[in-house]
């Protein structure tokens, strides 16, 4: 079963005065996929063929784009749902917001979930989610990324408090 590696860093930010010398984790991106890498994994598990499938998650983009600036909500099985949002500066009266009030356009999204047999709410794309410690890493400050290193088991993200 695949892992989501993590790594511990200590916070050395002293403007964070509650968070300062604390420990905390970050998770280790060791690889970008594509939609080629994608295209083939996915052709194992249907009938479609590699061809097939790229030509559909190349379409993917621009047909979510057209659907979410007109303003629907796209939903994706088993992935969740993306709308459209903004972020806005108020106006004194109703007359004095204008299209000017609004900043930013950004895309939201909301994982698929699904109660589990003891109730419980979970999202499709972390449920069952094994963590596993990378050892042997000596992060950046702001380092999302990592370098190769040992590993330690951790217990099922479900067991964690």
């Amino acid at each position: 079963m695949a892992k989501l590696k993590y790594y511990k860093y200590q916070n050395k930010n002293k403007k964070m005065v509650n968070a300062y010398q604390k420990w905390y984790g970050r998770v280790v991106i060791n690889e970008t996929v594509g939609i080629e890498e994608m295209a083939a994994k996915m052709q194992d598990n249907c009938t479609l063929k590699r061809a097939d499938i790229l030509a559909v998650l190349s379409e993917l983009g621009p047909t979510m784009r057209d659907l979410l600036q007109d303003s629907k909500r796209v939903v994706l099985p088993y992935l969740g749902s993306f709308k459209l949002g903004i972020n806005t500066v108020g106006a004194e009266s109703e007359n004095e917001f204008t299209v000017k009030n609004i900043k930013t356009v950004r895309v939201m999204f909301q994982p698929t979930t699904h109660v589990t047999a003891t109730g419980r709410r979970a999202k499709d794309l972390t449920d069952n989610c094994r963590l596993e410690e990378y050892k042997n890493i000596v992060p950046s400050e702001d380092s999302s990324n990592a370098d190769e290193g040992g590993s330690t088991t951790e217990p099922d993200i479900d067991d964690l408090p």
